[in-house]
């Protein structure tokens, strides 16, 4: 943690006086004085922090008595101020000086402390925690109750493998909140195949899956004690259509014209691997399907069974969604 700049008081500006002019024997109006300016409101003394040896003090903290799950939240407060001592957030009625949800330190929290509440509802208490060469102590204890927030999705019942998705959205939007597609049933909130930041604003986007099959899309809140799933909504991904057409034989060496359809996503790409070969990588030569419906790819030097792919890029996995076969001699 670093240390902020201390705030500095600002110079008041003084009045200004106007008087009346005369001139030519004629009484000229006196000009209107300007407003007073208003009254400033003194500043409450800034904190000073004891960088010497630790003492001992007197505690107070100001703490908003409700919040929503995962939103920070401003904690006024005095005290000793000691380098080592911290404001902490702790389950209700905790004692120990230790195993907090979250804190600040002292010294990074001029004048005010700013905490993140947990994502899960409760009561909670936030405290002053001075900390002496060799112990700590609890100055000050101030209640927090942490209620329940809701988040939406609008989200389509079907897509296509790679299709491109906009999902709009309501929730919190806290600082790194996301929505993201897993697999159906899936309780943990890690792993996922594809996310987007809420920050990023509504609709989110997002791709589906490469693989057909049953998912969910979900808004993730993030925040002390863990992140909590706020909605979820499933999403059955189909897998689209393919083909080719090209000659069954060629040359070694040659180049060979196919034609295909597809999705066309961005990154699909058709191939020439031997035949049997099962992974989306070592490709002996391949085009993406950004251009025109037709392209050409070069044989290889060795004559032998080989076979064409469209292959579709999406998150989770590449997918084969057509083959064709070749001989080379």
């Amino acid at each position: 943690m670093h240390c902020r700049t201390w705030p500095k008081s600002g110079l008041l500006s003084g009045w200004v006086l106007a008087f009346a002019l005369a001139g030519c024997g004629k009484k000229e109006a006196a000009p209107v004085p300007p407003a007073a300016p208003p009254a400033s409101t003194p500043a409450p003394a800034a904190q000073t922090l004891n960088t010497g040896t630790p003492v001992d003090g007197d505690a107070t903290l100001t703490v908003p008595p409700t919040a929503g799950a995962g939103a920070p939240i401003e904690v006024g407060w005095t005290g000793p101020a000691n380098t080592g001592d911290y404001i902490d957030l702790v389950p209700r009625g905790v004692t120990a000086t230790s195993g907090e949800i979250t804190y600040a330190y002292t010294r990074d929290a001029v004048p005010v402390a700013k905490l993140q509440v947990p994502t899960t509802p409760g009561e909670y208490d936030v405290r002053y925690v001075l900390q002496l060469a060799n112990e700590r102590k609890i100055k000050a204890t101030a209640a927090l109750t942490v209620s329940a927030v809701a988040a939406s999705l609008t989200v389509p019942p079907n897509a296509e493998a790679g299709e491109p998705l906009a999902i709009a959205w309501q929730g919190p939007a806290g600082n790194g909140d996301y929505l993201d597609i897993v697999p159906a049933g899936q309780a943990e909130t890690s792993g996922e195949i594809t996310y987007a930041y809420t920050r990023d604003g509504s609709p989110a986007k997002l791709t589906a899956p490469g693989k057909s099959g049953g998912y969910e899309i979900r808004y993730v809140q993030e925040g002390p004690g863990g992140r909590k799933v706020l909605a979820s909504s499933p999403l059955a991904v189909a897998q689209p259509a393919a083909t080719l057409n090209a000659p069954p034989t060629a040359a070694r060496g040659s180049k060979v014209k196919v034609e295909w359809t597809g999705p066309k996503r961005k990154g699909d790409y058709v191939d020439l691997v031997k035949k049997g070969h099962t992974a989306t990588s070592g490709e002996l030569s391949y085009f993406y399907t950004d251009r025109d419906s037709s392209s050409e790819l070069t044989m290889p030097a060795e004559a032998g069974e080989y076979e064409i792919r469209y292959v579709l890029e999406a998150p989770g996995g590449r997918q084969v969604l057509a083959r064709r076969p070749l001989r080379v001699q």
